[in-house]
């Protein structure tokens, strides 16, 4: 059996697509990224500008990324959820000590408030910042 080089351009894009489309669902890239300034709780990124992040519900998982900015001092304590739809709304492993990762089910509607909690490691001194994702 003979495959023509149209055959194989055919497979290979199509080998190609599974392999994009495998990326994209495991997660390794943000869909939002957002930044917080510790001087003064001042976010910027997501979908406004200003943290916050508003998604069409039930258009897939979302991933926030959390870069934490001059916060050398500072670590991630757990992250609080509150308002209709926190179910769907989870913290996973930034992997990396000023990175913190959310991730939106995204399975209906929603409207939560998330908690960044910083604790200071030298005074323990806590900090908490609270921008909110909505999913429309």
């Amino acid at each position: 059996m003979r495959i023509s080089q149209t055959q194989i351009l055919v497979l290979a894009l199509a080998m190609a697509a599974v392999s994009s489309s495998t990326s994209a669902q495991d997660g390794n890239a943000p869909d939002f990224k957002v930044e917080l300034n510790i001087n003064g709780c001042q976010f910027s990124g997501g979908t406004d500008g200003y943290g916050n992040v508003e998604v069409m519900q039930k258009t897939g998982g979302k991933k926030i990324q959390v870069e934490l900015l001059y916060g050398d001092d500072m670590v991630f304590e757990p992250t609080t959820f509150t308002g209709p739809g926190s179910d769907q709304i989870r913290e996973t492993a930034g992997g990396n000590a000023n990175v913190l990762n959310i991730f939106n089910a995204n399975t209906g509607p929603a409207d939560v408030y998330y908690q960044i909690n910083l604790r200071n490691k030298q005074t323990g001194e806590t900090l908490k910042c609270d921008p909110r994702i909505v999913n429309q």
